[in-house]
C-alpha cells in the first residue's frame, strides 16, 4: 500500500507559514503532534548537543505518542517530519530506529544523511530562520549540518541517564506490549 499518514512536528507558527499540502487531503491521513508550540524558550540554545538532550528529557510522552500513533491500525506506512527534517524528526526517528533494535552507527549514519539530501538550500534558510529570531549566524551556523557523532552522542546520553531506548520508553509510559508490536511493524526476520 501506498502512503497513508503524515505526522507533522511542527509548531503552530511553522504551520501557518507554511501550510501543508496534505491538511485538506481525503487520500491519507494527516496528523498534528507537535513537539512544541509556541516561541523558543529561554532554554532554546543553539548547541544541538544539549538541544538534543533537552528533547529526550521534555518530550518522552511526545516520543511514546507517536509510536502509539504509528502502531494504531491502517497508519503505516507513515512519514515524519519538521520544518527541516533533521532535529525533532532526527530525534524523533532515532529513537523510534533504536526502539526496533537499530545499530547505533547506522541510526547516526542515517542522521548524517539529512545533511546531504536536504542540501545547500538548507544553509540559506536556516539562516533566515536564526537572522528573522535576532539571533547570530554565527552561533547558529553549525544547526544547518547532521554529523554523525551528534547522533551518537544523543543515543549515548539516552543511554547513559535512562538505561537505554526500551527503559525510556516504558518510563514515558509505552507499554511492553506496544514496544514489541512497533518492533514486528517495523522490522522482518533475514533467513
Amino acid at each position: 500500500a501506498g502512503l497513508r499518514t503524515i505526522i507533522d512536528l511542527r509548531d503552530s507558527e511553522e504551520v501557518a507559514e507554511r501550510p501543508s499540502v496534505f491538511a485538506s487531503s481525503n487520500q491519507l491521513s494527516y496528523l498534528r503532534m507537535p513537539f512544541y508550540d509556541g516561541p523558543p524558550r529561554e532554554s532554546f540554545t543553539p548547541d544541538l548537543h544539549r538541544g538534543y538532550r533537552r528533547e529526550l528529557n521534555e518530550l518522552g510522552e511526545h516520543l511514546v505518542g507517536l509510536i502509539d500513533t504509528l502502531v494504531a491500525p491502517g497508519t503505516l506506512p507513515a512519514l515524519v517530519h519538521c520544518a527541516a527534517g533533521k532535529d525533532r524528526t532526527g530525534v524523533a526517528i532515532g529513537v523510534l530506529l533504536a526502539s526496533v533494535g537499530t545499530r547505533a552507527d547506522l541510526i547516526a549514519e542515517d542522521y548524517a544523511l539529512s545533511e546531504k539530501c536536504l542540501g545547500p538550500d538548507n544553509v540559506r534558510t536556516a539562516r533566515e530562520w536564526v537572522l528573522r529570531r535576532g539571533y547570530e549566524w554565527a552561533a547558529w551556523e553549525h544547526v544547518s549540518y547532521t554529523p554523525p557523532e551528534r547522533m551518537l552522542y544523543t543515543l549515548a546520553y539516552l543511554e547513559e541517564r535512562y538505561g537505554g531506548v526500551e527503559q525510556y520508553l516504558v518510563k514515558h509510559g509505552l507499554g511492553r506490549s506496544k514496544l514489541a508490536e512497533i518492533r514486528q511493524l517495523l522490522t522482518e526476520e533475514i533467513p
